[in-house]
């Protein structure tokens, strides 16, 4: 829990970056805005391919499920998950 905790402290303090659960063990659920919005930055990450993440829906909104649950997930990882996830964002509005 410590790194998903981690992560979705780091990803909430980005510009537009929504985290949408309570992170109680292993799973953190972002949002960017709208479903359009959402589905295009998960679809950036996954064509990225420095991460696994993977798009869902959750209480009604498309979202980026991330979900932390090897041991070994260290800071490092931790840093390119966010990382990944702000590039996508950024390229997305970029192309907006």
């Amino acid at each position: 829990m410590l790194r998903a905790s981690q992560m979705a402290e780091q990803l909430s303090a980005l510009d537009g970056v929504e985290v949408l659960n309570t992170v109680d063990y292993t799973q953190v659920s972002l949002a960017f805005g709208d479903d359009a919005t959402t589905r295009a930055v998960t679809a950036r990450v996954i064509e990225d391919g420095k991460v696994w993440m993977s798009g869902s829906h959750w209480q009604g909104r498309d979202v980026l499920r991330v979900s932390v649950s090897d041991w070994s997930t260290d800071a490092d990882d931790v840093g390119t998950a966010v990382e990944a996830v702000s590039s996508a964002l950024a390229a997305v509005r970029a192309a907006g």
